[in-house]
């Protein structure tokens, strides 16, 4: 059974798993923590002794020590976690609600205390575990997205998205579940009123009769969005001739398997208006912008994107439909190919055949092309300075954008990269567009030859077809020489080698 209270054990149960996931809470709330901090810097300069001691009686009494040292640390943790775990049904009362950056939209984050933080991971974990709320697996709708759409079945797709979501949740329904079904604890219940009501006052609804909205930006608003969705989803599952559902955060995607082939655009055009009506209906408004229908009874034939004529097996000339109808949705483009097989002997058929074809979105290519523009302009502002390292500083960023790497200090090794951020793309138009953008600045950046030569060796389609990987340190270091040796007159200047981690190559992508 879930234990659900917010105790001091509970409190290093948050703890542990965050500092597993890489995130240090001692450095986030320095004051807080500052006596286990002081505690860490006497631990690290007794392992330091350890390693410089040679003798073995000496380095078993430093070891104890240190062991010694570490339970203190422990019981430090311990009862700074216990204080802020101390009177929160008071703390939870005088929480307040501050504006947040603006992302796109405004954000909000709660106030900057360590009790905040813990009640706010808490409450989270109570909600996904008693209502099992998650977010759905991208990898896996588009997985089977792409099965569905290769099969020879008619279909009829939906795609539409949820205008302004976070800010359009009916917050009277929501909180009336949340508060009748005694799923949630009592201070579960009271942090979640508590962050709505200081939200309400920041969006001047303090005393509306129908409030909307929840605090985008901080921790339990995920979860209390899709649980309210449930309602909708559960709604839309219930429509008939519907085969396949899927909803990730506010983009939404629906097929239809209408009975007959003979179906007309009239009957087709129902499935869209009873979707919407739906939405609508549960207090929610969807963007017209990206809301679109497909009609594939006859097959993927309609969702074109360019053809690719073929002689005798050989590219002959590709181009871009001017007028291509593709479906867009969670950072790729599916349309279908037209490949002509033509044939020299005169008494044989060309052969035609479509494929489904899958592509990098073009806004998500827009997001490559800005990171590699970016990288280049820091480049010409650094080189002043110091071009060696401004150079490898680049060199470092384009090699992370066109190649993989892993995720440092997260316990679930995620990998990233031009591979594994967009495993489903099965053709290279899009990688030979960043190629291209690349080659541009590399041949306009004012390069020496040398530095162009380096440059070119790094590819964003050989990337993501040999699924290179390189493993970036998390900042910058200097890495021991190996050829210097004591009294080697040669290298005696020679400090290392200098290579950039994952902080410096990302410091300027931030707002991307």
């Amino acid at each position: 059974m879930l234990d659900q209270s917010f105790s001091q054990d509970t409190f290093q149960e948050i703890f542990d798993r965050e500092n597993r996931k890489g995130k240090n809470i001692e450095s986030k709330f320095k004051t807080e923590f500052q006596p286990s901090l002081d505690q860490l810097n006497i631990i690290q300069t007794k392992t330091a002794e350890i390693i410089a001691e040679t003798d073995v009686d000496r380095k078993k009494v430093l070891f104890e020590e240190r062991k010694r040292l570490k339970q203190e640390r422990e019981v430090l943790i311990k009862n700074i976690l216990n204080e802020a775990s101390t009177n929160l049904p008071s703390k939870i009362q005088n929480l307040k609600v501050d504006l947040g950056p603006m992302i796109g939209k405004q954000t909000y984050v709660l106030e900057e205390k360590l009790e905040n933080f813990f009640i706010s991971k808490k409450t989270q974990w109570n909600i996904a575990r008693t209502y099992k709320v998650k977010q759905a697996n991208r990898y896996a709708i588009l997985s089977q997205l792409t099965k569905l759409l290769e099969d020879q079945f008619p279909k009829y797709i939906i795609r539409t998205d949820i205008q302004s979501f976070y800010e359009s949740i009916p917050q009277k329904h929501l909180l009336l579940k949340i508060n009748n079904d005694h799923l949630l604890s009592v201070l579960s219940k009271r942090f979640i009123n508590k962050v709505i009501e200081e939200f309400n006052v920041l969006t001047s609804q303090t005393g509306a009769s129908n409030p909307i909205g929840v605090p985008r930006g901080i921790g339990i608003s995920p979860y209390l969005s899709e649980l309210y969705m449930r309602i909708v989803d559960n709604e839309i599952k219930d429509m008939p001739n519907l085969i396949y559902y899927s909803r990730y955060v506010d983009d939404i995607l629906a097929i239809f398997v209408p009975e007959t082939k003979k179906v007309t655009s009239t009957e087709l055009a129902r499935y869209k208006t009873k979707l919407i009506q739906i939405i609508k209906n549960k207090g929610l408004n969807i963007n017209s912008s990206k809301t679109e229908s497909y009609n594939l009874i006859n097959g993927i034939d309609s969702i074109n994107t360019r053809n690719i004529e073929l002689l005798d097996n050989i590219i002959m000339s590709k181009r871009k439909k001017t007028n291509a109808t593709t479906i867009n949705y969670l950072g790729y483009t599916i349309g279908s190919l037209k490949t002509v097989n033509k044939f020299s002997e005169s008494s044989r058929k060309d052969k035609t055949t479509r494929t489904l074809t899958i592509d990098i979105s073009d806004k998500k290519i827009s997001k490559y092309k800005a990171k590699i523009k970016s990288a280049f302009d820091d480049f010409q502002k650094k080189r002043t300075n110091n071009e060696k390292n401004a150079f490898k500083l680049l060199k470092a960023r384009i090699e992370f954008l066109a190649s993989n790497t892993r995720l440092r200090n997260n316990k679930a090794n995620v990998l990233i990269g031009i591979y594994y951020s967009n495993p489903f793309i099965n053709n290279s138009y899009s990688l030979e567009i960043l190629d291209n953008y690349f080659k541009w600045h590399r041949n306009h950046g004012k390069l020496s030859a040398k530095q162009k030569s380096q440059l070119e060796k790094l590819n964003f389609k050989n990337g993501y077809k040999t699924k290179k990987f390189v493993l970036f340190p998390l900042k910058k270091e200097l890495y021991r020489n190996h050829n210097s040796k004591k009294n080697d007159v040669v290298n005696i200047n020679n400090k290392g080698v200098l290579r950039y981690g994952l902080r410096e190559i990302n410091s300027i992508w931030k707002k991307f």
